[in-house]
């Protein structure tokens, strides 16, 4: 008896969390859904932040707050050919980690990032044949740093949403060419010093040379003068 008590006391939370998530599976005429809500929609609302709730049969987006369950947990977003449209998690109503979206044809539209509703961190779209058209960063859900288009080539820079000049540091070369510049130009130097020391070992290699001549005449002198 006290080990039924205690196994009931260890899984009830389990199951309490449980019937806190419910599964759902709707659909329009475009889209299958499947996804999970929470009916404890004690979470304080955070403005500016769009919340997504289920209400009525239907999915519902508003700023600010919401009038239904939360979606919390995975949500799948198909195609009526099954391809994945979308697909990312919810956390109490909230986008959050890694989302991706898909063209119909299946190929991968865009990869973003969100942290609790607000969209952050690194941003890339591709066109239906799978080439990168745009690429670059958010913070807090504006466009900020460096922003690269694959068609047109063209770079654009943002700081807090708003467009800006071409900051200095990008005038630098890269980092690479930086690199191997930077060791061009160290053998280039080793090779002018190496050069440079040519003809002081050669003056040493010829007085060294005179040297040991001059030794061996001494010494061939020194012999013939013995008795």
């Amino acid at each position: 008896m006290k080990l039924y008590l205690a196994i009931v006391f260890v899984l009830a939370p389990l199951f309490s969390l449980n019937n806190d998530l419910q599964r759902k599976i709707i659909s329009d005429s475009e889209f299958s859904y499947t996804f999970y809500v929470t009916t404890k929609n004690k979470t304080k609302k955070i403005g500016p932040r769009f919340y997504y709730w289920f209400k009525s049969g239907e999915i519902h987006s508003s700023q600010g707050g919401s009038s239904g369950d939360l979606l919390h947990g995975d949500f799948t977003k198909s195609y009526k050919n099954n391809n994945l449209a979308e697909q990312g998690r919810f956390k109490n109503g909230l986008k959050d980690k890694l989302w991706k979206r898909w063209h119909s044809n299946g190929q991968l539209y865009e990869i973003t990032r969100w942290n609790n509703g607000i969209r952050t961190g690194k941003y890339v779209q591709f066109s239906e044949g799978g080439e990168m058209t745009i690429q670059g960063a958010f913070k807090n859900s504006k466009k900020h740093g460096v922003w690269v288009s694959g068609v047109s080539k063209d770079t654009v820079f943002y700081k807090n949403g708003e467009e800006i000049a071409r900051p200095k540091k990008y005038d630098r070369p890269p980092f690479t060419k930086r690199a191997v510049s930077f060791v061009k130009e160290l053998f280039k130097n080793k090779r002018k010093d190496s050069l440079a020391q040519e003809p002081k070992i050669e003056k040493e290699k010829k007085t060294s040379k005179k040297q040991v001549e001059k030794v061996k005449k001494k010494k061939k002198s020194v012999s013939g003068n013995r008795p």
